[in-house]
């Protein structure tokens, strides 16, 4: 899949009403429930191995940039668009994109030590921005950056769209962050939880595979 550079500003890339995405084809990708194995969790393991959860079937892609900054704009059904919490068991609707920093990291196991992936990690209740998370494996997420991913959302008629955006490249010693850059292929991965159905953290639905994208 390809993502093309586009003149225009930083607002326009991060709208997800903007007409702008009318002009490239957004990539269906397939969603299924995170095996319940896979829970780092033995309490939501027991809880959950008869549950149903990973309700989201199928999820939208779109990536632009302007040579500046890139934006993946994401599109999906939620029944209710779960945006608030009340209580400890209350969930919002999320989603979050996932990076390896090198080519075999692994998908399903979440990255490891020495592969570490990088995940941009949205929820209904934060609307505006999706901190940066480095993963080591399933359950060692760490938030390295809280403002650098800038998010817009809108929830209509059942449906989810939501943008993220973030420099191209973004170098900090501090930070460690997925780099862009123009000509290279880069691979992500998807996931999202429907809050309504009190998914949370492995409890989720998600895309098995890499999707590769040259910009």
């Amino acid at each position: 899949m390809i993502i093309t550079k586009m003149s225009i500003d930083a607002k326009e890339l991060g709208d997800p009403a903007s007409s702008i995405w009318e002009q490239t084809v957004a990539k269906k990708v397939p969603l299924y429930p995170t095996p319940v194995a896979m829970q780092p969790s033995k309490y939501i393991v027991g809880k959950w191995k008869d549950g149903e959860f990973g309700m989201t079937t199928a999820l939208g892609v779109q990536a632009l940039h302007n040579g500046d900054e890139i934006a993946f704009r994401l599109e999906w059904e939620s029944d209710d668009g779960k945006q608030t919490i009340r209580d400890n068991d209350d969930f919002p609707d999320a989603a979050a994109l996932m990076f390896p920093f090198k080519e075999d990291a692994t998908l399903m196991s979440m990255g490891s030590e020495d592969n570490p992936v990088n995940v941009w990690h949205w929820k209904a209740h934060h609307p505006e921005v999706a901190p940066s998370n480095v993963i080591t494996g399933i359950g060692t997420s760490e938030v390295v950056e809280k403002g650098a991913v800038i998010t817009q959302a809108s929830y209509q008629q059942g449906r989810w769209q939501l943008v993220l955006r973030r420099k191209m490249n973004l170098f900090s010693s501090e930070a460690p962050a997925i780099q862009f850059i123009t000509g290279n292929k880069l691979k992500v991965a998807f996931a999202v939880w429907a809050g309504s159905n009190s998914e949370r953290g492995g409890l989720k639905s998600f895309s098995p595979n890499w999707l590769e994208f040259e910009l």
